[in-house]
């Protein structure tokens, strides 16, 4: 749905309420997905829709409801379902007047290859790691391939518009033989700039030189984390600590620090949905212009994301990043940037006296929000350094850890910088990380 499209449909249902204020959210598109298994295509999916969501206000009572059918008739009952819901709920002192009509970045997120892209164009991308995985002894590979094209808009009674569609696909693929798994993973808006050949070669050669790992003791080594597994823990900084209504809460490890050095001198984190790698929505859900934040610089905690009703009580103005309304989280920093450092993951390798190589963490989630401690398994690759050398393959570990000990050990910073998935268009941009004095807790059978 194009732009001119959705503002129609969202002023056509703006146009049928009698309520003070009130706001749409439009979203739909298409997503599909091949899933392989077993050295075959196991399954072909495809999913398309639409809806509209509708906000209306009375005074200081909302109500919400929403449609999936964008006639007069379904508009004018969604309205209308608003309109009573809002009438029977108790006041929120807390509502804001919605926001005047704003004006926003350009972000090129939307390729047309991406959203043409069919299942025989995804059987034939997945065909190189199938065939290959047939023809090799012992080896057998599952994964997805998925492509999608969405939309959002975003229209308020006072004549706020915004608009943004997106394209995105990606190629995973987990290669296994009797005893050991190998991982690689590509996405990009871009379907024609997916690297097949890279992603099977890294599967396969993972799987292969992870046969016969061996059991280390636990306890704390230098690590060398690819990106994806440096993606995997940084993830939860955005969720438990740069969040406004997290940190105003005091709920935020964060909480009272802003100034301060948190983290080492070489740590320097955005969220920032410009960055080239980035992708997302250059408004946040209020239809508010998403800006780029400094959260960490060189070690010192800056700031915290806004919405509106956090930067009201901050004093601040909004940063940009509220979720619908209404919502317990507050605002999320969607878009975090991790800055790079200059030296190849093969440098890092090189410097570490023993140590150990992570692929990526498996399951990994939060023990204490407060000291940001998370645990996670080790997956897919784990494989020990010896002198500067990467040897023998290890069995998986689980790692107990806190982030804030982790980003005051980072000794090196990778100068690669992956984009991993995450919500809403989002996700992080991150590097490889070498870090000392890593935790693993536990070790496993496999």
């Amino acid at each position: 749905m194009n732009s001119d499209k959705a503002r129609e449909i969202s002023e056509r249902a703006l146009s049928f309420t009698s309520a003070d204020e009130a706001e749409v959210i439009l979203q739909g598109g298409a997503s599909s997905l091949t899933r392989f298994a077993n050295n075959k295509i196991e399954q072909n999916v495809n999913e398309s829709g639409y809806s509209i969501s509708v906000r209306t206000a009375f005074g200081k009572k909302v109500g919400r409801a929403s449609t999936n059918n964008f006639d007069d008739a379904s508009l004018k009952k969604a309205v209308e379902s608003a309109e009573i819901i809002a009438k029977f709920q108790k006041e929120d002192e807390t509502l804001l007047a919605l926001p005047e009509p704003q004006e926003y970045g350009k972000i090129d997120n939307y390729v047309e290859a991406t959203a043409a892209f069919s299942p025989t164009d995804r059987a034939d991308a997945v065909a190189g790691l199938i065939n290959r995985c047939r023809t090799e002894s012992g080896l057998t590979t599952a994964g997805i391939f998925s492509d999608e094209a969405q939309y959002l808009a975003l229209a308020n009674s006072k004549g706020l518009f915004a608009y943004d569609r997106m394209t995105s696909a990606v190629f995973s693929g987990t290669v296994m033989t009797d005893d050991s798994a190998g991982w690689a993973e590509d996405n990009n808006k871009d379907v024609s700039k997916i690297d097949l050949e890279g992603v099977a070669e890294t599967a396969i050669d993972k799987a292969l030189k992870s046969r016969e790992p061996v059991a280390i003791e636990p306890g704390e080594y230098t690590v060398v984390l690819e990106p994806a597994a440096s993606a995997n823990l940084v993830i939860f900084l955005g969720w438990l600590a740069f969040g406004g209504l997290a940190y105003q809460e005091g709920r935020s490890f964060l909480s009272g620090k802003l100034g301060e050095k948190v983290f080492g001198d070489n740590i320097n984190i955005d969220d920032d949905v410009y960055h080239e790698l980035s992708g997302g929505l250059p408004f946040d859900f209020e239809g508010i212009p998403r800006r780029k934040v400094a959260l960490v610089e060189n070690g010192v905690a800056k700031s915290v994301v806004h919405d509106r009703k956090t930067a009201l009580k901050e004093g601040v103005e909004s940063t940009g990043h509220g979720l619908p309304v209404p919502n317990t989280s507050g605002p999320i920093p969607l878009n975090v940037v991790f800055q790079p450092g200059g030296v190849s993951k093969e440098e890092m390798i090189a410097s570490t006296k023993k140590g150990v190589l992570v692929t990526q963490f498996h399951y990994t989630n939060t023990v204490n929000p407060m000291k940001l401690m998370v645990t996670g398994m080790t997956r897919n690759g784990t494989f020990l350094i010896e002198d500067g050398k990467v040897t023998k393959p290890v069995k998986n570990m689980r790692m107990t850890e806190s982030l804030v000990k982790i980003l005051n050990n980072v000794d090196m910073i990778g100068k690669d910088l992956l984009k991993c998935r995450g919500f809403f268009g989002g996700g992080l941009v991150v590097p490889s990380l070498k870090v000392n004095n890593f935790t693993f807790s536990s070790g496993t059978d496999f």
